[in-house]
């Protein structure tokens, strides 16, 4: 299901950026960068339907019928969100965080790395691998889009392989994932091992008061770093 802005302003009293069309293809891994401030994080919640837009509306390209982002009931089922920092203090063991959203035997069967993990509380875990679960907990709820606001913020570099691993994983299986991050470099590496046919249908985007200026999936870090500059 493509994801599809018509003339959407995100804000709070007054619009952040321009307003913004765009149609994000499934099955892609979509990026936005954009500078400290430059609504992001905002643009992630309206699409998440937490926050509503000024203007304009959010659709899943669902056939005849696309689901609207304004229905909570139904868009949660086909869109789940990751933030940069896991909900450590939650007293529930890795297996019940799981099971909040699905099968824990499914989690693992995809994610064998979490097995280890499954009897000790989510508050014992490293940042890296609490996010982890925060992930595979997210496509529990949705085999469809993956919003994720700076999931490698607070990882090291062990841990930022891992997550862009299981993002992969989520996208062989048909998944679609939007991240907002400032991981020039781990953009960059996972765009150059992109499988074709994913990379075709991935985008780059930087996000500014004018909108969303489009970057190709392979340019360079230079070139990113310009874009931001």
């Amino acid at each position: 299901m493509n994801l599809v802005m018509n003339n959407v302003q995100v804000g709070h009293t007054l619009p952040l950026t321009e307003p913004l069309s765009l149609s994000w293809k499934a099955g892609g891994l979509h990026v936005l960068l954009g500078t400290n401030g430059a609504g992001k994080t905002t643009l992630l919640r309206t699409i998440l339907g937490v926050q509503a837009p000024l203007a304009g509306h959010i659709t899943l390209d669902h056939g005849a019928d696309p689901l609207r982002a304004n229905d909570p009931r139904v868009w949660g089922q086909h869109v789940a969100f990751v933030p940069s920092m896991p909900p450590k203090h939650v007293g529930l063991t890795v297996a019940e965080v799981l099971s909040l959203s699905g099968s824990w035997e499914e989690a693992v069967s995809r994610h064998p790395q979490l097995e280890p993990w499954l009897n000790q509380r989510l508050s014992t875990l490293s940042d890296g691998q609490a996010q982890q679960v925060m992930v595979a907990r997210a496509m529990l709820q949705s085999k469809h889009w993956l919003m994720l606001d700076e999931p490698t913020a607070f990882l090291d570099v062990r841990g930022q392989r891992h997550l862009w691993d299981m993002l992969t994983t989520h996208l062989e299986r048909g998944g679609s994932v939007m991240l907002a991050t400032h991981d020039l470099r781990g953009v960059h590496r996972w765009m150059q091992g992109a499988p074709a046919d994913v990379a075709a249908v991935s985008s780059i985007h930087v996000l500014s008061a004018s909108g969303l200026s489009p970057l190709a999936t392979d340019a360079s870090l230079d070139a990113m770093e310009e874009a931001l500059g």
